[in-house]
């Protein structure tokens, strides 16, 4: 059987046709608003239909192609990262000598960022607003993240810690740190870069801390492993 084909302009002018003979058909009166609805609609219709399929091409123009180099990429800096917490207790993070912070005695520094500032929101006509209270360096250790400013000294026990989000600010990125036994929110801030790696060693340190060290190296074995299959299929 010979499937029925009709060009989309084709059933357009049918359907307005068609839409007109039976509203004039039921009342002539009928007829001019059948006409005017049906032709309103086939409009939206084509003024729609367009834009959104500009979107589609547009939004997949977009996509970043993933080629077997940046899988590669990213399994190396996992690969990196495992090596370090698995062996984090011997790194030689010198944190201690010149920030002015005494490490406990089975405390272990994990990553210090420098030039950095300490964030706070402070109220302005009803509306909080970021705040620079203070720069500085910051310190991640296995058991507390400890900001040392010119003027404050920050700590924040990740035993405590309930939540930690990054967020834009301006051209750079502040890492809020909301802790069970501090009202108030304080950030830190720094580059986007900068963010990224402290966020990843707080993600760890907490996990020391619950004693889910193990079962952290292995997510990140797991991830290791999905890009490996990925990468087989990968474009070179």
């Amino acid at each position: 059987m010979q499937k029925l084909f009709i060009d989309k302009w084709r059933w357009r002018i049918a359907l307005f046709v068609g839409a007109n003979f039976i509203g004039a058909a039921i009342s002539p009166r009928l007829a001019g608003p059948f006409a005017f609805a049906m032709g309103l609609f086939l409009v939206i219709r084509i003024l729609k239909i367009k834009p959104v399929q500009e979107f589609k091409n547009f939004k997949s123009s977009r996509v970043v192609t993933r080629t077997k180099s940046i899988i590669d990429a990213e399994i190396v800096d996992l690969k990196e990262r495992i090596t370090f917490y698995s062996t984090y207790k011997e790194q030689p993070v010198d944190a201690s000598s010149d920030s002015g912070i005494v490490l406990q005695a089975d405390e272990y520094a994990i990553a210090i960022a420098s030039e950095v500032g300490l964030i706070e929101s402070r109220s302005s006509g009803g509306v909080a607003e970021p705040n620079l209270i203070d720069e500085g360096r910051f310190l991640v250790t296995d058991k507390r993240g400890v900001f040392i400013g010119n003027n404050e000294t920050r700590e924040f026990v990740w035993s405590k810690l309930v939540s930690h989000q990054a967020e834009p600010l301006a051209s750079a990125m502040v890492l809020y740190l909301s802790l069970s036994n501090r009202q108030k929110v304080s950030g830190i801030g720094m580059d986007a870069k900068s963010i990224k790696d402290v966020q990843q060693r707080i993600e760890f340190a907490v996990a020391v801390g619950l004693e889910r060290e193990a079962q952290f190296l292995d997510k990140l074995k797991t991830q290791i492993a999905a890009l490996e299959v990925e990468k087989t299929t990968a474009p070179d």
